[in-house]
């Protein structure tokens, strides 16, 4: 169930009855008996909607455009493709968050049968599809596919937003399938002539022709590039906790910064700024970029190991 869009709908009856109990007159008397009891019934369902805690991984896509006839029908080609690329999207992310590493370019993408939605309802309003996960692992805590949700919904949405920073931040951890599958969804929104909104538990984002024709062009133009590279320098410095650092190279780019490495163990980065800090030294890195057209427009390293020079 996704809490939101029921809240809307019982929100929006509610308001309804509430109307019409406002217009009654002492000779209604028997329709407002019964409208009052209506409306106790629909403030219960609301605070208990409004109190309950969605575990489970849920999403709601809602089309517009030309391939939908109003609320009455949408194309079975896009309709059936759409929904096929968002479960894609949604089974890539889910695999990115559980291996750590990029998928390759090739092959099967891990875990697919643990990342499966299934259409569960057809929501009407514009048109759209309500999927849900169907055996949530815990009824108390997020499931891992809810989590994946909330990301690929997080990751959508940035593509359509105007500011650039956003969305590059919100691509740098992300590998090329992944970004290839939202690619292939935003172009055939857009050349479909098609809109559409989404809703996932605490996101809710329509996507109008504009934010679609953005996100498709954004989709296009970008690339992710991935690199082992060494510097030669001294360490400025860790922060253990953050794991972070910072590094002085003797090379053009100067001063470089990042993340430490999940490999590096708490003790080992520990001993970093003891060991390191002012000395010369060769550090291996991990180096992704962010390009737009032929501009790196973001570049984020991961230490890997230090050594002597």
């Amino acid at each position: 169930m996704i809490a939101k869009i029921d809240r809307d709908f019982v929100a929006a009856d509610l308001a309804a009855v509430e109307s019409l109990l406002a217009r009654m007159t002492p000779k209604d008397a028997l329709t407002a008996m019964s409208l009052a009891s209506r409306r106790d019934e629909l403030r219960e369902e609301l605070a208990s909607l409004t109190s309950a805690n969605e575990t489970r991984a849920s999403a709601a896509l809602f089309f517009s455009g030309k391939p939908v006839v109003a609320n009455r029908g949408i194309e079975s080609e896009f309709g059936t493709e759409a929904i096929g690329k968002f479960q894609d999207i949604v089974t890539k992310v889910f695999a990115l968050q559980h291996t750590g590493n990029s998928l390759g370019q090739r092959g099967a993408v891990p875990g697919k049968e643990l990342s499966k939605l299934h259409i569960t309802n057809v929501v009407h309003g514009s048109f759209g599809f309500r999927l849900e996960e169907l055996e949530p692992q815990s009824e108390f805590i997020d499931s891992t596919l809810k989590a994946a949700v909330d990301e690929t919904s997080r990751l959508m949405d940035s593509f359509g937003e105007a500011d650039d920073q956003y969305f590059e931040a919100a691509v740098e951890n992300i590998d090329n399938r992944v970004l290839g599958t939202i690619r292939e969804f935003f172009e055939l929104i857009s050349t479909s002539e098609a809109a559409f909104r989404m809703v996932s538990d605490h996101f809710d984002k329509s996507f109008d022709r504009q934010t679609v024709d953005r996100a498709a062009e954004r989709a296009r133009v970008t690339t992710l590039r991935e690199e082992t590279k060494t510097f030669d320098g001294n360490l400025a410095g860790t922060l253990p906790y953050a794991s972070q650092f910072e590094y002085v190279t003797t090379a053009e780019r100067g001063v470089i910064h990042g993340k430490i490495d999940a490999g590096l163990e708490g003790g080992e980065i520990a001993t970093l700024n003891r060991d390191w800090v002012g000395k010369d030294s060769r550090i291996t890195v991990r180096m992704r970029q962010v390009v737009r057209g032929d501009k790196v427009a973001r570049e984020m390293f991961t230490l890997l190991k230090i050594e002597p020079r």
